[in-house]
């Protein structure tokens, strides 16, 4: 079968699309983690493995998986960079190119992906585009598919490290975006041909920067309406 970024006819393999290190925290003790129904006809189940998907090649996926790594040992230790605790979080020191391909090669498998759960994923001529990057390894400019990464708070030392849900389209400010939630928090990706517009923006120094800095705004899931919102229909689909 053809691997969906090469191109090259391989046998391919089962790849996930979200890391499986962002569904550790999910796990319990069988390492099964909780699936919540959220509408009527949905059903409560556990499962033992992320979603996963065959889209790449060895060679691809060995790719992928060398930037996924890179964040891994930034998220859960092992790489030796500069934190500055506050509001916001201050990283330095990291490797821009990792990082940028790591997050644009979420965002493009989300895309290429026909598993129900990324259907709200959907980028059009920017998929191609995006595959390109990845192929050629070229990460782009910091306003070229940026993406925000804002941290949820549950309790004032806790992050939101124990929830992924689906992604979906936003429109904010005039841009397409996607909202992606996993790893303590939203990544929201900016998909338009004018997102250098964003430079006189105040959220674009939130953006990831090519000298290695990125700054993590802190928001308490009690200022969120979508945190108040899921509540109540967690309640509502799951009284008996």
């Amino acid at each position: 079968m053809k691997c969906k970024l090469c191109h090259n006819d391989k046998e391919l393999r089962n790849s996930h699309i979200i890391p499986e290190f962002f569904y550790k925290p999910l796990y319990d003790k069988r390492h099964r983690f909780n699936v919540i129904p959220l509408n009527e006809e949905q059903k409560f189940r556990y499962e033992q493995k992320g979603l996963r998907e065959r889209l790449l090649c060895d060679d691809c996926e060995n790719k992928l998986s060398k930037w996924e790594d890179y964040v891994r040992r930034i998220f859960y230790g092992g790489k030796e960079i500069l934190i500055t605790n506050g509001n916001p979080i201050k990283i330095e020191g990291l490797d821009y190119a990792k990082f940028k391909f790591f997050q644009l090669s979420l965002l493009w498998r989300a895309s290429i992906s026909e598993l129900d759960f990324f259907k709200g994923v959907s980028l059009g001529p920017h998929e191609e585009k995006i595959r390109q990057m990845l192929l050629n390894e070229d990460p782009g400019s910091k306003l070229k598919y940026p993406c925000l990464f804002i941290m949820v708070l549950m309790e004032p030392n806790k992050v939101l490290d124990d929830f992924i849900y689906p992604p979906i389209f936003l429109r904010i400010n005039g841009h397409r975006t996607y909202r992606f939630i996993f790893g303590g928090g939203f990544w929201i990706y900016f998909v338009s041909s004018h997102t250098k517009m964003l430079n006189s923006s105040k959220i674009s120094k939130f953006f990831l920067n090519e000298n290695g800095l990125l700054l993590i705004p802190l928001i308490p899931a009690n200022r969120i309406d979508f945190f108040l919102n899921l509540a109540k229909d967690f309640v509502k689909y799951n009284k008996n």
